[in-house]
């Protein structure tokens, strides 16, 4: 483990892990940390030296003002470890919450940029933008389990204090939007024992999300993207599709019958699509 000391004085640990073309790597989140994708990604291990870093208030890395728990900040902190880096220009690869960051990364530093491979993400957060779409491809048995427990977490969590149950229990509706078929369930519910995670930036980062459209920015984003998302992810099967129509330079793969894990539920097949795309 290393780290580096931003600009406004906040400590960043990040890792190197592998061998071959540098690719720099956004995490999910809020309540997630780098070492989930750490063990996911260790397929690409031999092609590419992967860098993970812990975002500015979760895992490792230092807690910040609560006013720089902003999405355009963490961009910057991505850039800023490229300078620390020695890096001329970086690819990205970004899962769920973390395509946010690389998409503002790309916008903000398209000098710096070079590729992105965006796997289960959006480029809309906000919930009255997001419902009709989402819910058209959620289909009506599993918008009725994910409006039970919602329902459930109104009634039995939503006036607790936080802790890691509470978290879960919020969690537990936008998890069936993502949900692996049946069978899968259960290998990637086992896949990350340490998930949730109480991060300090966490409150925040969920508004500026549940805040943030760029889908008049993506004709800004001059480099190549790939759009990866399984069938089953219905917020991101709408949200690929708003990429796919905004991004220039796009190259979409949908993923049948998968959820929101791509890297656990169909490892060759997502492996391969990222290996191609990067050695373009």
């Amino acid at each position: 483990m290393a780290s580096f000391t931003t600009s406004d004085g906040i400590e960043i640990r990040y890792e190197r892990r592998g061998n071959g073309a540098p690719l720099f790597v956004c995490h999910g989140g809020p309540n997630n940390i780098c070492d989930s994708l750490i063990v996911d990604l260790a397929p690409l291990l031999d092609a590419h030296t992967l860098i993970f870093h812990d975002y500015r208030g979760s895992g490792r890395s230092a807690v910040a003002p609560p006013t720089t728990y902003r999405l355009d900040r963490l961009a910057d902190d991505l850039d800023e470890l490229r300078l620390h880096l020695g890096e001329a220009s970086i690819s990205v690869l970004a899962h769920s919450m973390g395509g946010f960051v690389a998409l503002q990364y790309a916008l903000r530093h398209s000098d710096a940029c070079d590729r992105l491979a965006l796997v289960g993400t959006t480029p809309c957060g906000v919930g009255s933008r997001m419902a009709v779409p989402v819910l058209r491809a959620l289909g009506p048995l599993r918008t009725l389990k994910a409006v039970a427990l919602a329902a459930r977490f109104v009634a039995l969590w939503s006036w607790r204090a936080s802790s890691p149950e509470r978290t879960r229990a919020m969690y537990a509706p936008w998890n069936v939007t993502q949900e692996a078929r049946l069978e899968l369930r259960a290998k990637v519910a086992a896949a990350h024992p340490e998930l949730p995670v109480e991060n300090d930036n966490a409150p925040h980062l969920m508004r500026a999300f549940g805040a943030l459209d760029l889908r008049e920015e993506l004709g800004r984003v001059e480099c190549p993207v790939l759009v990866l998302y399984g069938s089953r992810d219905a917020a991101m099967v709408a949200g690929g599709r708003m990429l796919a129509a905004g991004l220039p330079r796009a190259e979409v793969k949908v993923l049948p019958d998968v959820g929101h894990e791509p890297f656990i539920e169909a490892p060759a097949e997502t492996f391969a699509t990222i290996r191609r795309f990067f050695a373009s």
